[in-house]
């Protein structure tokens, strides 16, 4: 298998995952806890800031999940035949979930300090 479509499978395959445990998240129905969800101090002053920031975070990785998907397909049309080639194969396996992690956390965190 090619290294862009390894990429463009990993890059889809996260993005569903994510939307996947965002679901609970967005539906509010993930009680308070210290394994699943949005877990900053500021979700855990009350029930309902863990509802509205988990709510919100759940929104937010879905959004930011989408260029993930788009950026997994892009990765089926980008020739990689050399994994060692330079900056390319890091951007497209590396860049996607990067960018993903930062743009929601800063969202979520921008969001938590409203409540």
């Amino acid at each position: 298998m090619k290294p862009n479509t390894i990429f463009g499978l990993i890059n889809i395959g996260s993005a569903l995952l994510i939307i996947l445990i965002s679901i609970p998240l967005i539906k509010r129905k993930i009680k308070m806890n210290y394994l699943y969800g949005v877990r900053i101090n500021k979700s855990f002053e009350s029930e309902e800031n863990w509802y509205n920031i988990n709510a919100y975070g759940g929104k937010q990785m879905v959004i930011w999940s989408i260029p993930m998907i788009i950026a997994g397909l892009i990765c089926f049309l980008v020739p990689i035949d050399d994994p060692n080639q330079g900056l390319l194969p890091l951007v497209m396996g590396v860049g996607p979930i990067t960018i993903f992690i930062v743009m929601t956390l800063i969202r979520i965190l921008i969001y938590a300090k409203r409540q």
